[in-house]
């Protein structure tokens, strides 16, 4: 069996790291249910007693492991065009691409995606980063229109909130793995114009 490496090479010198690392392993080969906190430590050549010397818990570790998971493969940043982008195309990338990367979470890692919607069902820490990060950057977003005069002066936070709320079905994963994808007639894209179109 191929083990997971006692230390990172990517420069992360956390001793979390290669928990996390092969705590993603092990969910992915063995699955959300059936994983132990001795199936991770397995992989790292150590005992169980070891990783909960860093983790108190097994909910601990599972959330670390989404934490790292929504940081690194469900991030999406808007892509930059400098001062020309316009405030509206960039908060519609973010929302469409929070979405599709979700999407692409459902459909190629069911593993990883089951265990986000368990943070998400749980109110985990993780869950509650991710919606945090995601309202922060709409608000920015939001802010940046307001000084362009593309949206109308308003509390750009308060609005970040209403906006992600109505929206909540293109990023929620409790919600993105319950809906099949043609259970709505209305499209991803005229979901989000609609929900844009208030703040102007």
């Amino acid at each position: 069996m191929t083990t997971i490496p006692k230390t990172a090479k990517n420069g992360h010198s956390d001793e979390r790291f290669p928990i996390i690392q092969a705590g993603k392993a092990a969910c992915r080969l063995y699955g959300l249910s059936k994983t132990t906190v001795a199936d991770i430590a397995r992989l790292l050549g150590k005992s169980p007693a070891t990783l909960y010397r860093t983790f108190p818990s097994k909910a601990e570790i599972w959330d670390a492991i989404a934490a790292d998971f929504y940081e690194s493969d469900l991030c999406f940043e808007p892509s930059s065009a400098g001062d020309l982008a316009r405030a509206t195309d960039q908060l519609k990338e973010t929302m469409l691409g929070h979405h599709r990367l979700l999407l692409q979470a459902l459909q190629g890692d069911p593993q990883m995606f089951g265990l986000i919607v368990l943070t998400a069902s749980s109110n985990w820490p993780s869950f509650r980063q991710f919606r945090t990060r995601l309202h922060g950057l709409v608000g920015e977003l939001i802010r940046a229109g307001i000084g362009t005069k593309e949206f109308q002066r308003t509390d750009a936070r308060a609005a970040a909130s209403c906006l992600c709320a109505s929206l909540v079905v293109l990023w929620d994963p409790r919600l993105v793995g319950a809906t099949p994808p043609n259970h709505c007639e209305i499209s991803a894209q005229e979901l989000v114009s609609f929900a844009i179109d208030a703040l102007r």
